[in-house]
C-alpha cells in the first residue's frame, strides 16, 4: 500500500497543472459553487454563474503555472482589459440617467454622449470599471521597464501605445468618481510606507523583512476594516437605491446581509441569489432592491455558505501574504517591480472589495481568482514545501472541527435542517421573481416540505431563528396570525434588529387587531404607509373587509404619530 506522500505524487502526473498551496481551498470553492448552482432559487443565473467560476478556477490555473518569461505577455494582456472596459465605460454610460458626483464630469459625460457612436450595449457600473482600470493597468510597467530601455521602433510603437491606454485609463478613473477607488489606492500607497519603515528598521534592530512585513501588512489591513465599518463605510449615500429602506450605508447593508450567512451556512443562498433574498427576506418586498451585498467576500459566503466563503477569504488573504513575503525576498529589480505590482493590485481589490463587488458579479467573476495565480508566479521555489505544510494545516483544521461539530450535534442539526427549509422556501416563494407581487396561499402545498424542515430544526433547537421567521411567514400566508406572532417574536428575540422581522411582526400584529403593539414595530418601516394604503384596497377585493378595515386604521395611527 502507497503511503500518502506517493500517492500524492502519482496523483499529480495525472494533473496537467502545477500543484499549488491552494488545491485544497480551490477545490472547497469550486465545490461549494456547484452546491450553490443546486442551492438558487433562478437555475438560469445560478447555471451561468457556476460556469464562470469554472473559467475562472481554469484561469487561475493556467497564470499559476506561467514561467517568468510569459509575464510580460500576461501584464500586456492585463493592460489591455482595462483599457477595454475604460473604452466601454465612455461607450456606455448614461450621464443624464446616473450622473456622477462631480458636476464637471456630467458636463464631460454628457458632451461624451453627444459624439459617441450607439453602441446598444448593457453598460458597466462606474465603480466597478474603477476597480477593474485599477487592478489591471499598473502591470503594464512590467513590460515597459525592458522594452523602453531597447530604443528601436517596436519600444517607440510600445511607449505611444502605452502612454495613449494610460491616458484612457485614467481619464475613466476621474470620470467614475469612486470614492472607494480612491481609498483602496490610497490604502495600497500606505503599504509602501510600512515597507520603507521596515527598510529603515532592519538592519537597527536585525530584523527579517520576510516575516514582519507580511505581518505587519495584515495587521494593516485588519485595522483598515475596523476603520473602514466604523467610520466611512457608515455615510449614508443618496444614490444608493436605499433610501427609503433605511440608511443606505455599506454598514447598514452588511449587518443586514450577514443574517443570511446564518440562513444559508452550509449550502448558500444560490449562485446569483443574493438580489431575490435580500429584497423579499430582509426588506419584505417583490422586486429587487440591490444586486449584491457590496462586500466581495460576504457576497461569497452568501450564495455558496460559509465554506466557500472561507475559502476564497483564506486564498485572498494568502495571496497577500505570499506576495509580500516575495516583495521582502526578491532581489532581482524586475521580479522586485513584479512582486509589487500584485501586492498592490491584491491590496485595491481586496480594500475596494469591502465596499463594492465586481469580482463575484457578472462576467467579473471570471477576473476573481486572477490576482491569486498571479500571486504563485512569485516563488516556484517555494511550492512543494507550501503545499505539504498546507496539507498538514488541513489536517489540523479538519480534526478540531470534527469535534466542535459532535459536542454540538443539536444545534449543528437544527442549523442544517434550518438551511435546507430556507432553500426549500426559497426555491418556491422566490419562482420568477421579482413579480412585482407578493406571494398568495395557493402556494402553501409547495411549501410543505420547508415546513417539515422548519419543524425538524426548532425539535432540535427551539429558539432557531430562521426556522422561526420563516415558519411565522408561512402562518401569515395561511392567514393564521396568532400563530405567525408567537414564531416571529421568538426569532425577534434572536435578532432584535433584523428588518424583515419587524416587518412581518409588525403586520400580523396589525391584521389581529393590535394596533398599539404593530405601531412599535411599523412605525419602523417608513414603506409601512404606502403599502398599508395597497392593502386597505387589495383586502377588499379579497373579500375581508375586516382586514382592510384595520389596514385603513393602522395607517392612521401611523399618520398620526408621524405628525
Amino acid at each position: 500500500m502507497l503511503r500518502s506522500g506517493s500517492e500524492l505524487r502519482l496523483l499529480a502526473r495525472w494533473i496537467p497543472f502545477r500543484r499549488t498551496p491552494f488545491d485544497w481551498l480551490i477545490v472547497l470553492f469550486l465545490a461549494t459553487a456547484w452546491v450553490g448552482y443546486w442551492a438558487a432559487y433562478d437555475q438560469v443565473t445560478a447555471w451561468n454563474k457556476v460556469w464562470l467560476i469554472v473559467l475562472a478556477v481554469l484561469l487561475y490555473y493556467v497564470l499559476a503555472g506561467q514561467p517568468r518569461e510569459r509575464l510580460e505577455g500576461i501584464c500586456i494582456f492585463l493592460f489591455c482589459i482595462g483599457v477595454g472596459v475604460s473604452i466601454y465605460f465612455f461607450l456606455t454610460h448614461d450621464f443624464v440617467a446616473l450622473p456622477r458626483r462631480v458636476e464637471l464630469v456630467n458636463r464631460i459625460g454628457r458632451w461624451l454622449m453627444e459624439v459617441r457612436p450607439g453602441a446598444g450595449w448593457t453598460p458597466i457600473h462606474p465603480n466597478h470599471v474603477g476597480g477593474v482600470v485599477a487592478i489591471t493597468i499598473p502591470f503594464i510597467l512590467y513590460p515597459a521597464r525592458k522594452l523602453l530601455k531597447r530604443g528601436n521602433r517596436l519600444s517607440v510603437f510600445f511607449y505611444a501605445l502605452t502612454v495613449l491606454g494610460l491616458g484612457v485609463a485614467l481619464f475613466a478613473t476621474m470620470m467614475v468618481t469612486s470614492r472607494g477607488i480612491i481609498m483602496a489606492i490610497a490604502s495600497a500607497l500606505g503599504i509602501w510606507i510600512i515597507w520603507w519603515v521596515v527598510s529603515l528598521l532592519r538592519n537597527k534592530l536585525r530584523i527579517r523583512r520576510e516575516r514582519v512585513f507580511p505581518t505587519l501588512v495584515l495587521v494593516y489591513l485588519s485595522a483598515l476594516v475596523l476603520f473602514l465599518y466604523a467610520g466611512p463605510a457608515n455615510l449614508g449615500y443618496s444614490d444608493s437605491g436605499q433610501s427609503d429602506f433605511g440608511t443606505g450605508s455599506r454598514a447598514e447593508l452588511l449587518a443586514r446581509s450577514i443574517y443570511l450567512t446564518v440562513d444559508f451556512p452550509f449550502t448558500g443562498g444560490g449562485l446569483g441569489a443574493f438580489p431575490g433574498l435580500y429584497s423579499y427576506y430582509m426588506l419584505g418586498l417583490p422586486f429587487f432592491n440591490v444586486p449584491n451585498s457590496h462586500n466581495l467576500f460576504l457576497d461569497v459566503a452568501i450564495e455558496q455558505g460559509l465554506p466557500g466563503g472561507l475559502s476564497f477569504l483564506s486564498i485572498f488573504l494568502m495571496s497577500i501574504w505570499f506576495s509580500a513575503s516575495a516583495v521582502a525576498k526578491t532581489d532581482s529589480p524586475g521580479n522586485h517591480m513584479f512582486a509589487w505590482l500584485t501586492h498592490s493590485a491584491l491590496i485595491i481589490a481586496f480594500v475596494h472589495g469591502l465596499v463594492d463587488d465586481y469580482l463575484y458579479l457578472g462576467i467579473g467573476t471570471l477576473l476573481c481568482l486572477v490576482l491569486a495565480g498571479l500571486s504563485m508566479t512569485l516563488q516556484p521555489a517555494m511550492e512543494r514545501a507550501a503545499t505539504h505544510k498546507s496539507l498538514r494545516f488541513h489536517r489540523l483544521v479538519v480534526l478540531p472541527l470534527i469535534g466542535f461539530l459532535i459536542l454540538n450535534f443539536s444545534t449543528v442539526r437544527s442549523t442544517g435542517s434550518a438551511n435546507l427549509g430556507a432553500v426549500q422556501m426559497a426555491k418556491v416563494e422566490l419562482a420568477g421573481f421579482p413579480t412585482g407581487k407578493w406571494t398568495e396561499p395557493s402556494i402553501l402545498p409547495k411549501l410543505e416540505q420547508a415546513n417539515v424542515s422548519f419543524q425538524s430544526a426548532l425539535e432540535a433547537d427551539p429558539t432557531n431563528r430562521t426556522a422561526n421567521h420563516r415558519l411565522g411567514l408561512i402562518a401569515m400566508l395561511r392567514g393564521d396570525y396568532s400563530s405567525a406572532v408567537l414564531y416571529l417574536e421568538k426569532a425577534h428575540q434572536e435578532a432584535p434588529n433584523h428588518r424583515g422581522i419587524i416587518k412581518a411582526l409588525g403586520y400580523s400584529y396589525a391584521w389581529l387587531g393590535d394596533i398599539e403593539e404593530a405601531s412599535l414595530f411599523l412605525g419602523k418601516i417608513p414603506e409601512a404607509r404606502h403599502e398599508l394604503g395597497v392593502y386597505s384596497w387589495w383586502w377588499e377585493t379579497q373579500g375581508r373587509p375586516d382586514l382592510s378595515e384595520k389596514a385603513t386604521l393602522m395607517l392612521s395611527r401611523l399618520d398620526s404619530t408621524s405628525q
